[in-house]
């Protein structure tokens, strides 16, 4: 039920957008039999008014129980139409699933929210394995191609050869992991097999607890330079994205307002999509964010 009624208002005009084309139907029905035909002649105008209204919200509620069981059913919306042929979906799903996107068997690249130090210690204390980051990392290590010093060796490399420069911290700025801060939105790209490729986008910073926090200049300039690189780098094979923002990272954005801000951004910018695009929202998000009311 919970998903319905965070899906309340995309049910409601679906309901009011069939029932508008049963009454059409009527309509012109009505230019051969009239509902009078079937009435007793001394019924009062109060009477078929009533009648009427009664069939109006009886076909509004069958519509909107037949809404209610396709939203029910469906996890997947193109909310945008791009040039090229190219679309931008919102889905309910696994960001890391290959099932997200049309055609498995080609290669896709996944947006991988990470601290700016990109740190690659899943330690549960400076990243942990439940986030996105964690997880990524996690899948990495199992494949055997890393483990986390050969990772931060990789990523230390890119960084040098791109010539970007970072701020260095002291350790009692940070108590664990690099310390070398680099600009929000700074993209590091991960080889994990001929079918899935990471895209590390730099966002949150640690403070010497180690809790993330984001500022909004830093959250839009990110999501900016993201676009950007996957322009550059995605090779027009679909990227599949999260929720920029939400968890760990501490926006102080609620996922509803995330995914409608990413969906705008994206609009505003088609210029930089030449691909398809999947922002994926994690199942249990089913009953909290709408990937209906875009």
């Amino acid at each position: 039920m919970k998903r319905i009624w965070v899906n309340r208002k995309y049910i409601a005009k679906l309901a009011t957008k069939w029932t508008g084309s049963v009454f059409a139907l009527v309509g012109l029905l009505g230019t051969f039999v009239s509902l009078s035909d079937f009435l007793d002649s001394n019924i009062s105008i109060q009477c078929r008014t009533a009648i009427s209204l009664s069939i109006l919200c009886i076909v509004w509620l069958l519509s909107f129980v037949g809404g209610s069981i396709c939203v029910w059913r469906k996890n997947k919306y193109e909310v945008l139409e791009l040039n090229g042929g190219y679309h931008v979906y919102v889905q309910y799903g696994d960001l890391f699933s290959e099932a997200e996107v049309t055609n498995p068997s080609m290669r896709r690249n996944i947006v991988i929210p990470v601290n700016r130090c990109f740190d690659t210690k899943v330690d549960d204390d400076l990243i942990s394995s439940n986030t996105l980051h964690g997880i990524a990392l996690k899948n990495l290590y199992t494949t055997g191609l890393f483990d986390e010093n050969s990772l931060n060796l990789e990523i230390q490399e890119q960084l040098h050869n791109l010539h970007i420069p970072f701020t260095t911290l002291q350790r009692e700025e940070k108590r664990s992991g690099n310390l070398a801060r680099y600009p929000a939105g700074t993209v590091i790209e991960v080889k994990v097999s001929d079918t899935c490729t990471y895209f590390f986008l730099a966002l949150s910073t640690f403070d010497k607890n180690l809790k993330a926090t984001t500022t909004d200049d830093d959250y839009v300039l990110a999501l900016m330079k993201m676009l950007e690189f996957c322009n550059d780098r995605s090779q027009q094979f679909p990227v599949v994205m999260p929720l920029i923002g939400g968890g760990l990272s501490r926006t102080q954005k609620s996922e509803s307002s995330i995914l409608k801000y990413i969906v705008k951004l994206i609009e505003l910018n088609k210029n930089l999509i030449h691909f398809d695009m999947h922002i994926v929202i994690r199942d249990s998000g089913k009953n909290s964010v709408a990937i209906t009311d875009i």
